[in-house]
């Protein structure tokens, strides 16, 4: 077990860790998706954004689950929707999305997320 942010995160499975550090955990599911555990910003937005890339050149990628996701900021959201040119221009698809993010993501209306 690990403290991501004040929360306990089991590192035990390193079958579907895709990234970790002091603020964010990265796991991959079963059917593709990613689940982010923390926090994004300035400091792993770059590192974050590149495992991503790396994970979503395999086909029927695209769908981050942010239900732990604690806090993003426009360096992080910008980071992510970079990725939503990989592949083919599809947008990020993002579940269980908090109220505060949702709102910040009307109010940004880019095209690179879709909210479900």
């Amino acid at each position: 077990m690990m403290t991501v942010n004040g929360s306990f995160e089991s590192t035990l499975d390193k079958k579907n860790l895709l990234y970790l550090d002091k603020q964010l955990v990265v796991r991959a599911s079963g059917d593709g998706s990613v689940r982010l555990i923390g926090q994004i910003d300035l400091t792993n937005g770059d590192a974050f954004a590149d495992t991503l890339h790396r994970e979503w050149t395999r086909p029927g990628t695209g769908t981050v689950d942010v239900a732990e996701l604690q806090f993003i900021d426009l360096y992080g959201l910008r980071a992510l929707a970079l990725l939503s040119d990989i592949p083919l221009g599809r947008p990020i698809r993002l579940h269980n999305v908090k109220p505060g993010l949702r709102k910040l993501l009307t109010m940004l209306d880019w095209p690179a997320f879709t909210i479900g």
